[in-house]
């Protein structure tokens, strides 16, 4: 494999970005037209997406172990998606379509490299894809093994907690398995699009999951004001491994640092911890007002439950409140001023501002950097690719619904 003219051709490629993208898309809509129904209307961050993919495996194609670890996790995340008939009946996903995908990837690159395609060049692009999918069919046929494509999931509950926040319930039709921290991609088949939410709660006996969605996008104000008490949505393969890495360090104690609905995967892991270990954990909770709390109610509950044995304290703080009688100021800083942190662990999950801001006042403080957890689930790429996006800044929010 030449490695050099794979890398070369790809950064000639990725000067046209979107427009790349879009003729990628197009090709492949006219060759398999099935697969339209595979992907949102908007296809917007799809193209983000693509690029992002392609980009990661021309970066590392000569890292077999790399590479063969994120194909087989694409092959094995892409089983949730299905295609459409002219009839409108289910298409899965399936061998053929890879093919046409290597079709319309080839044809974008001849188009786009004009004289510099080669039969050369193809033929290495054509033997690079293939190894590719073949990784991605065996990562799919593996995963088949011991989960489904998706889970279905009936909606138990939907509460408005704020105009702009809801929190809501759902049962999978069987249990679906995940870590405290870790986030699911979500599907409300309407939209035909899948965004990933947090699990507000550790797993449960009867496999009920809560999620909190703040509307800032077509997705989550969808679910925000429509979403009602028996409807459907689907649920994808678990992701994410930072948050859910809380128990990495058991001999030290804990901070958690949450903003908006960041709140989400820091209580699963408070739930985590009341039925486990019930290590020493400081929750600060920050808004910007003290309606903004929109959960104040749950988890001033669980910190009550543990005032026999006190292991768990509860700050939420505010920047502004009439009569507030609690902490004020942003979550970073109050987290900042309840320390100092020596010998603790610390999660941050919120928006990427409060993101950031929290782990420069926690790092400045003297909060050793590698004790520091966050996570990214940029919407716009790959789950496999989550870890890179939370490396560059892209998203830390931990629920990703737009």
């Amino acid at each position: 494999m030449d490695v050099v003219a794979l890398r070369q051709s790809w950064a000639q490629l990725r000067v046209a970005g979107p427009e790349a993208a879009r003729y990628f898309y197009a090709t492949l809509f006219l060759i398999a037209p099935e697969t339209r129904a595979m992907f949102p209307t908007n296809m917007q961050y799809q193209q983000d997406k693509l690029l992002a993919a392609l980009g990661h495996i021309v970066t590392h194609v000569d890292d077999e172990r790399e590479v063969t670890a994120f194909a087989q996790r694409l092959g094995a995340d892409h089983r949730r998606f299905e295609g459409e008939d002219r009839q409108g009946r289910p298409v899965p996903l399936s061998e053929g379509h890879y093919i046409r995908v290597g079709q319309a990837l080839l044809a974008t690159l001849e188009r786009f490299l004009g004289p510099r395609w080669t039969p050369q060049l193809r033929a290495e692009w054509a033997a690079a894809y293939e190894l590719v999918a073949r990784l991605m069919l065996a990562g799919a046929a593996e995963a088949e093994r011991t989960s489904p494509p998706y889970w279905e999931a009936q909606v138990l509950t939907a509460q408005r907690r704020r105009a702009d926040v809801c929190v809501f319930t759902v049962r999978p039709n069987y249990l679906c398995e995940y870590l405290p921290g870790q986030s699911l991609p979500v599907q409300v088949p309407q939209l035909r699009a899948w965004r990933y939410l947090s699990p507000a709660n550790a797993p449960r006996a009867d496999g009920t999951i809560e999620f909190h969605v703040r509307a800032t996008g077509r997705f989550s104000t969808h679910l925000v004001r429509r979403l009602r008490e028996g409807d459907r949505v689907l649920l994808g393969a678990p992701v994410g491994t930072a948050l859910s890495s809380y128990d990495r360090s058991p001999g030290l104690s804990l901070l958690l640092v949450a903003g908006g609905t960041g709140v989400a995967p820091l209580r699963a892991v408070v739930e985590s911890l009341r039925q486990g270990s019930q290590r020493s954990t400081t929750l600060v909770v920050g808004a910007r007002t003290p309606d903004d709390l929109y959960d104040d109610a749950a988890l001033r509950e669980l910190a009550s439950a543990a005032s026999a044995q006190p292991w768990l304290r509860y700050v939420p703080t505010v920047e502004s409140g009439w009569q507030w009688q609690g902490a004020v100021g942003t979550a970073a800083e109050t987290a900042v001023r309840w320390g100092p942190w020596p010998d603790t662990e610390v999660l941050v999950c919120g928006s990427p501002e409060m993101v950031r801001a929290t782990v420069a006042a926690l790092t400045a403080s003297g909060v050793p950097p590698q004790r520091i957890l966050v996570e990214g689930y940029d919407h716009s790429l790959y789950p496999p690719l989550a870890g890179a996006a939370a490396a560059v800044g892209d998203d830390f929010g931990g629920t990703g619904a737009r």
